[in-house]
């Protein structure tokens, strides 16, 4: 090779490293005055410039006003090499202020004299406002929370303001302690708490109350949580805890739990629930002991539902000590076969208590005058208790209670209140676990489907396409199934003259006529914009070619009546054919959109 081939290969290498830098970066020339002798189409887009605009500006024109005083200096070390690269802060030509991670570096010509400036930058604003809005988030957690930080093996390097007066120490008596400190010494030496140490070691992050000890040994309970930090081969680093004090909530509850048998059965029921969720296994394991503990013979828990036939009371757990046989033969039944007793008629006492939010308490239900009529299912009642169950102030549900021999008062209704607010808790808990059940199940079926049509949406189809596809592959299937793909002739005429609602409508319309003209076992889905797609398993090509032609001559005789005008449509069709030798279903689909355009050319409204 010569030297001229030499020199043109070096020359072509230094031009494509210089065109992929000038791709990449926003580069700019300056003399060493500092004035603009060259940029590049990234830099004057940058900053909102025109490149005729700022050509011979100097330096300091880019600067933000508080920054030119200073500049003569940094201008300085950049001509003499002093400065490399940094985060800068520029202004636009709008006046904003952005920041660039910006190099200059020296021009240096053949004799080794310094002839100029280059700059190279990239925009860094919104990483900039990322850190800060993160620095902003952790400040404001600083602020509200007791923060503490561990190394691996648990000393205390980092402690807030909030945790030191949580724990009454000062900030040196802590620092280099270790986690231990803080903790019962009788917790620290039981196998949970080296448990509790290797899980965080395991990267594990662990949130839960925990009872701590204070400066003098004072108790106080914490809701915290332990996040290990990682480093960047995956090894724990330190560990952050945030912590709040709960202190006065865990008295509170223990204050409850000493009522004694009651909050006995309250924690038992709430304990029933949180294991499985259900809400008839809870109120079952209430009530045997609820009347033994009140001298109750009769009682049930209710909860109150609506649907189209109106409100009802709906009783999971229903009890009666003196029900004869027959009678509780008959209540399994009604549990067995509808999960629990419904009362549909409330126009009396147990309605009373639901429909009017209110305390029903009577010793002698001949002279009770809140209601009329007790339900046709019910023993004989001399006396009962009905307390509302309530949520945030609204009635939700109903625990009654009956035939106590020394009747029922006031002291017997603030017994029950925690039982009363936990059924509460639960039924609204239950009520939105039913509720986020529904969403969740709304969700799905939206993330799989078109919102306007209803139909499988482009995701949802490929996802269940592809199985299709693969199963006839690995089983090496000659399956006889087609796909077609639907387009609407001339859908955006349809949007300019109707409007783009009726457009919709149209989409509406052609997915419930296809679906009618479909098997069940068809997948039918919107592609996007006007174009369907659908799946036709197990049938010929032949049988393909008829239904498809029988869903585009019904749509051809078809009207849709919108907003008062009657219009009219057309679709064409591609259709091709499942083939062994296909490689994927997009194959396939290019296959039917092949045909499809065929039926375009040859003027729409038809079948290929």
């Amino acid at each position: 090779m010569n030297n001229q081939s030499v020199d043109l290969i070096t020359r072509f290498d230094s031009e494509a490293k210089l065109h992929a830098l000038d791709s990449i970066y926003a580069i700019a020339e300056f003399d060493l005055a500092g004035k603009l002798v060259e940029a590049n189409p990234l830099f004057c887009k940058m900053l909102g410039y025109k490149k005729e605009d700022i050509i011979q500006k100097n330096h300091t024109f880019f600067l933000p006003e508080a920054q030119r005083k200073k500049h003569d200096h940094f201008w300085h070390d950049v001509v003499k090499g002093n400065i490399n690269a940094g985060e800068f802060q520029r202004k636009t030509q709008k006046g904003e202020i952005i920041w660039l991670h910006a190099a200059y570096t020296p021009i240096i010509d053949d004799k080794g004299r310094h002839i100029g400036i280059i700059k190279l930058a990239t925009d860094i604003t919104q990483e900039k406002l990322l850190v800060s809005e993160h620095r902003a988030r952790l400040d404001a957690i600083e602020n509200a929370q007791g923060v503490i930080e561990f190394d691996k093996d648990g000393y205390i390097t980092h402690i807030n303001k909030h945790y030191l007066v949580l724990t009454g120490y000062e900030e040196k008596d802590l620092l280099g302690q270790h986690h231990r400190l803080l903790c019962n010494p009788v917790d620290t030496e039981q196998t949970e708490y080296q448990t509790f140490w290797e899980t965080l070691h395991r990267g594990h992050p662990i949130s839960g109350r925990f009872h701590r000890l204070g400066k003098g040994s004072h108790s106080y309970w914490i809701q915290a949580t332990y996040s290990p930090i990682m480093d960047s081969d995956g090894n724990v680093r330190k560990i952050i805890k945030y912590a709040h004090n709960i202190t006065q909530n865990v008295e509170t509850e223990k204050k409850a739990h000493q009522q004694g048998i009651i909050l006995d059965i309250l924690l038992s029921v709430h304990d029933s629930f949180l294991l499985d969720h259900n809400l008839l296994s809870a109120c079952d394991k209430v009530f045997e002991r609820l009347l033994n503990v009140t001298n109750s013979t009769f009682g049930f828990i209710a909860t109150l539902q609506e649907d189209e036939d109106g409100q009802s009371l709906y009783l999971p757990a229903i009890s009666n000590l003196t029900w004869d046989e027959e009678t509780l033969n008959w209540y399994r039944n009604q549990r067995r076969t509808h999960g629990g007793l419904r009362i549909r008629k409330l126009d009396n006492l147990f309605g009373h208590v639901v429909t009017h939010n209110t305390v029903v308490c009577t010793n002698n239900l001949l002279r009770q005058k809140a209601g009329r009529d007790l339900p046709p299912i019910h023993p004989a009642l001399y006396s009962l208790l009905g307390i509302p169950i309530t949520h945030n102030g609204k009635a939700l549900g109903m625990i009654a209670l009956a035939n106590r021999r020394e009747g029922y008062d006031q002291t017997m209704i603030e017994l029950l209140a925690p039982l009363v607010k936990t059924l509460g808790i639960i039924i609204h808990a239950r009520s939105l676990e039913d509720e986020r059940t529904q969403i969740e199940a709304s969700l799905r079926f939206s993330a799989g489907h078109d919102f306007l049509t209803g139909l499988p949406n482009r995701s949802s189809f490929f996802e269940q396409a592809n199985a299709f596809f693969l199963h006839n592959q690995q089983n090496q299937q000659t399956d006889k199934s087609c796909l077609a793909i639907i387009d609407i002739d001339l859908f955006k005429n349809i949007n300019d003259q109707y409007g783009h609602l009726a457009g919709d409508a149209v989409l509406k319309e052609l997915a419930v006529l296809m679906r009618m003209s479909l098997r069940q076992e068809d997948l039918v889905a919107r592609l996007g914009g006007e174009e369907f797609i659908i799946l036709l398993k197990d049938i010929s090509y032949q049988t393909a070619m008829m239904t498809i032609e029988r869903i585009r001559k019904a749509i051809e005789q078809h009207t849709l009546e919108y907003d008062r005008q009657t219009l009219h449509f057309t679709i064409s069709a591609g259709i091709a054919a499942y083939r062994s030798d296909l490689a994927s279903v997009e194959d396939w689909i290019q296959l039917a959109d092949a045909n499809l355009y065929a039926a375009k050319r040859q003027g729409r409204n038809c079948v290929k």
